[in-house]
């Protein structure tokens, strides 16, 4: 089958142009920033971040200058956390539940149906930050808010129409306690698995079903391995926008208010970029023969989730105000 590719996982001209030249403007800013980035220069997360870092150099008059990196080029978001904390790297849009390690609190956005939809999801940036930001700084990092990476949708080697279908069946699930106990409770089998193994995997039928976004079931090329792809919409994968903080105490006070600003307005905006993008990589995904299924009735999903999500509300520090927070954002 030929299969059109509108990502790629391979560094891009862009990106090679940035690691050899990029220092030539640089050089004329007052500060300078590496932002780094898991994705490829042509995912919804890369394109905000460089809208962001375009009103940043023009809100400074040239004096901010940020300089992304794309396809992990800095290191793993675990890497790039760890050099951000230490401020060999100034910045990044780093997946909520790599930071767990350094502040449990943000483990309740991995809480299954937590969030109901892209606007809740928008609002809660605002309160959450707020009331983070404190224990985001004692481990290093400011935090200037919190995104939508994606939605985790089921992608499956069977038709998925109810949660009697996966009744039994071998799911892998991210290295994490509460993903494992959560899809236990919903009757799967579930098995850990590292993200770079999971095409594997099914090929070779060491699992019949994954969840991950809508993005990379293209650009992974999951569908050809997990034909199905079903809407249960159980988490959405939240990134963080985190600084270091040695670096940002170095910025006058109205630098901080124009990244502060202008990092507010991408994150407002980019809700609208990731429906385009994501309904643009199923599209692509069903010209190549994958399935689409609609969970109408998410009841019985979060029904059988809701006695775990319970149980780590109450082991995530804070969990049950943090918790109130997040469904009353609006």
């Amino acid at each position: 089958m030929q299969t059109k590719r509108v990502f790629s996982h391979t560094p891009s001209l862009l990106t090679a142009l940035a690691l050899a030249i990029g220092s030539a403007s640089a050089m004329a800013a007052e500060y300078n920033a590496k932002l780094s980035l898991d994705v490829p220069e042509n995912n919804t997360k890369y394109v905000a971040a460089q809208q962001f870092a375009d009103l940043v150099r023009e809100r400074t008059d040239d004096n901010v200058d940020i300089q992304l990196f794309a396809n992990s080029v800095l290191g793993g978001e675990t890497e790039s956390a760890e050099g951000i904390r230490l401020g060999s790297v100034q910045m990044g849009i780093i997946t909520s539940s790599v930071l767990t390690s350094w502040v449990p609190e943000v483990q309740v956005l991995d809480l299954p149906y937590l969030i109901d939809d892209e606007e809740q999801a928008t609002a809660l940036s605002e309160p959450l930050t707020k009331e983070l930001s404190p224990n985001f700084e004692k481990q290093g990092f400011h935090l200037l808010g919190f995104s939508v990476n994606g939605i985790r949708q089921l992608m499956s080697s069977f038709p998925i129409h109810s949660i009697d279908d996966i009744q039994g069946k071998k799911m892998r699930v991210i290295q994490s306690p509460l993903h494992v106990e959560a899809w236990r409770a919903a009757g799967a089998n579930p098995t850990p698995i590292p993200a770079p193994e999971i095409y594997n995997a099914m090929q070779t039928g060491v699992i019949d079903f994954f969840d991950n976004t809508a993005t990379n079931y293209l650009t992974n090329r999951f569908y050809e391995v997990a034909p199905y792809y079903v809407k249960t919409d159980h988490i959405f994968a939240m990134g963080t926008w985190v600084v270091s903080q040695s670096w940002w105490q170095r910025l006058p006070e109205d630098y901080q208010q124009a990244i502060t600003q202008a990092a507010q307005e991408v994150q407002a905006e980019l809700p609208a970029m990731r429906r385009k993008d994501d309904q643009a990589a199923l599209d692509e995904t069903v010209a190549d023969g994958a399935t689409i299924i609609e969970i109408e009735d998410k009841g019985p999903w979060k029904e059988a989730m809701k006695p775990v999500r319970d149980e780590f509300t109450k082991k995530i520090p804070n969990g049950e105000a943090l918790v109130s927070l997040i469904e009353n954002a609006e």
